[in-house]
Parts: structure tokens; sequence; C-alpha cells
């Protein structure tokens, strides 16, 4: 039997999700709620709503999809968990502490499936590097190099929310989130703390017990790089990509030589990252879970405001 799924947002939404939805097929796509209604609406077969209370209410989905700003996603993340509905959510989530321990609490007494759009984790090459790592056993002797400079296109839009703080947008909300993910989802959950900040280069420390590393973030830099360098005693292996495609075109290099690159589909790299982590409410894949999943989330953004940048 098919799932029953709601979308609330109509702009990525439609143009990511959506489509990740309908290429796994398992899916019935019963509503999709938001402010404008768009030309391409009329050919799909789902029932338009401005009120997305209204579409939970009546069509009563197994699943709820969103893609809205965060601000506007906070209350929605409210309802769904009180109703005990499953959903994928974006990043980030929240500023503010005490909605985090109300989420918290809501998830104690919640049984059902909530998973964060951490789509960077479906990656084919980060997905070999992670298994590359497990087979090397890090430690603190080995040397590892964090460094990822961008310049996000998001900046083009002065007005959009993903570069104002006060909407829970900004760098550090949106892009450093990603980065955090991988981190965690390669090494484990680690301490994290700043160490300078100037003219929107950030240089942090991640630690824990047995490995320390800095980390390099700039956010206007001229050049794409991408790069995570595990110096392991006799080899050194890198995840790397310079391309202004966040999601394609990685590759992995052990010591000089190239010994894996796979990417998706090109201009559809989004729409199949994304297609992975809602094929988690289809299928189990335990590793992918336990780091996409609502509490990690909550674990990222919370360190996130705790660094106070």
């Amino acid at each position: 039997m098919k799932k029953k799924v709601c979308i609330i947002g109509v702009n990525y939404s439609y143009k990511i999700l959506f489509q990740s939805l309908k290429i796994l097929k398992n899916f019935d796509i019963l509503g999709i709620a938001g402010r404008k209604k768009r030309k391409e609406f009329k050919k799909e077969k789902f029932l338009y709503y401005t009120s997305w209370k209204n579409m939970i209410d009546e069509l009563k989905p197994d699943l709820v999809v969103i893609g809205v700003p965060p601000k506007e996603q906070e209350k929605i993340l409210e309802f769904l968990l009180i109703k005990n509905i499953d959903f994928l959510c974006e990043k980030p989530i929240t500023n503010d502490l005490k909605r985090i321990n109300l989420y918290k609490n809501l998830v104690k007494k919640n049984s059902n499936k909530n998973l964060i759009d951490l789509n960077f984790l479906t990656i084919p090459a980060i997905q070999k590097f992670k298994n590359i790592i497990k087979k090397i056993e890090i430690s603190k002797k080995d040397q590892i190099k964090i460094e990822w400079f961008l310049k996000p296109r998001s900046l083009k839009d002065k007005l959009s929310w993903k570069n104002n703080p006060k909407k829970i947008g900004g760098e550090i909300n949106n892009f450093f989130f990603h980065l955090i993910s991988i981190i965690f989802y390669l090494f484990g959950s680690l301490d994290i703390s700043l160490i300078s900040k100037k003219n929107n280069f950030y240089i942090f420390l991640f630690s824990s017990h047995n490995i320390n590393f800095e980390v390099n973030f700039f956010t206007r830099s001229k050049i794409n790089k991408f790069k995570i360098e595990v110096n392991n005693r006799n080899n050194k292996y890198s995840l790397n990509n310079n391309s202004k495609d966040y999601h394609n075109n990685y590759f992995i290099k052990k010591n000089n030589s190239i010994v894996f690159k796979k990417n998706f589909l090109k201009d559809k790299s989004r729409i199949f990252a994304s297609k992975d982590i809602l094929n988690l409410f289809l299928k189990k894949n335990n590793e992918l879970e336990k780091h996409t999943n609502f509490n990690k989330g909550l674990e990222i953004q919370k360190k996130i405001i705790n660094l106070k940048c």
C-alpha cells in the first residue's frame, strides 16, 4: 500500500521534494499547501490548499513533507509532533533553545519517524569515505584537515531569509549545518568551539576524547573548494569537490590517485539526494537514519546556537 503524503511549501517543496517523491513511486501525493498556486500544478493530480492545517485535517496523511522557511516551519513541527504524524523537515530548525527543549520533550512522547533532509549524507563519495574511515580506525595520532570555501548563490537575493540570521538564516545556520552533519556522520558527535572569525572566514575546533582537528569555513570565496583530508600512518585519504554543484562532482583520493568518483544525474543532484532520504520512510537503513533523524538535527542545531557566531 502506498503512503499518503501531503507537502507544505510550493518552491523547494515542489521543485525538489515533490520530484523526489515521484521517482520513488511508493507515495501517493494527496495535496500541497502554499501561499501561491503555481501554473505547473494544473497538470498534477494533487489538491491545492492555502492552509496546511486544513489540508492535514482533511486528507489525514501518513507523512508530511515540509519545505518552507524555518520561521514558518517551527509551528508546523510542533503541530506534527503533537499529532504523531511522520514528517521530513528542513534545516535549520530553530534559533531558540527553549523550542529545542520543547521539541525534545514532544519527541519522547512520539513513536513516529521524523527525519531531517540532510541530503549531503546520501552523496555516494561521502558514504564511500565513511567506509574508508571505518576501516582505518582514526586516532589522535592521525591528522585531519577540513575546509569548505564557497560563495552561496543565495547572496544575490538580499531579501531572502537565507541571508538573515533573525529569520534563522545566515551561512552558519544554512551551510555550516550541512558541514557539521557530514563531520558527525564521518567521525561521530564532537564538541565544537569557535577559534576565530574574520570577514566571513571561520576557524572552528572539533574535538572529543580521541580526536581533535580544525575546520576552515569561508563563505565569500572566489573559488569553490570542499576537502576532508585524513593522514593515517603511511596513507593520505581525501574527499574533494572543487565544483559549484554542492551535491555532485565529489571524488576520493588515496595519496595522489583518484580511487572513487560517482555522480548523481546532471542537473538533478538535489532531487536524487533527497530521494534517498525520503526512501527511509519505505526501507530500513539504520546507519543513514541514525544521522538524519530529527533528534540528530536538534543536536546539531543546539551546537550552532551555543557557538553564538
